[in-house]
């Protein structure tokens, strides 16, 4: 009798267990926003996808400003009430004369206003959202993905939220170029 009691209650425990679990990036890729995604409470980067991002990278848009961009991995990140393994980014802009447009190089992880989330359905794009100067509406989805052909090389796109400002001054630009692709270079 003493036995059946000690395996009903690992089996419960092993079911209740199941319910709240750690699922990789890659299956939530293939799965979000479907009835069939399992529940979790920690998204976790186990093929290490994330760690082809990390670094510093650099580039140069049409207009002359340089962007350098430093990308972190945070696994355990405590975010919407999930833990994730996510990329935590940090940016320095710069005009073609040397003015610093933003600068989070400095930011606690808290601060940065750059994280990520997921990877796209073929675990190409990664996925992020950055808000610098949201009364702007400097604010968006930004994607990064590698060159298969030269991993030094990353490919930024940022897609600005569709918000509707009315504060900001005539002639104000995005610092991230809006719908438009840069080329960035790992340090």
């Amino acid at each position: 009798m003493k036995n059946k009691i000690i395996y009903t209650f690992l089996f419960l425990t092993t079911i209740l267990s199941c319910k709240a679990q750690t699922i990789s990036l890659d299956q939530l890729s293939q799965c979000e926003n479907k009835p069939d995604c399992p529940d979790y409470i920690y998204l976790k980067d186990t093929n290490n996808r994330l760690d082809k991002f990390v670094g510093v990278w650099k580039g140069t848009y049409t207009d002359g400003r340089t962007y350098e961009f430093h990308f972190t991995k945070k696994e355990n990140n405590y975010t919407f009430g999930k833990y994730w393994d996510i990329i935590k980014g940090r940016l320095l802009i710069k005009t073609p004369n040397g003015q610093e447009l933003a600068n989070t190089l400095s930011a606690s992880d808290d601060n940065t206003l750059f994280g990520g989330f997921i990877f796209d359905k073929n675990l190409i794009r990664y996925q992020m959202y950055y808000s610098g100067n949201a009364e702007c509406n400097d604010k968006g989805y930004v994607y990064l993905s590698i060159d298969p052909n030269n991993i030094n090389q990353m490919k930024l796109y940022f897609m600005q939220d569709m918000d509707i400002i009315a504060s900001c001054p005539n002639g104000y630009k995005t610092v991230i170029p809006d719908a438009k692709t840069l080329t960035l270079t790992k340090q």
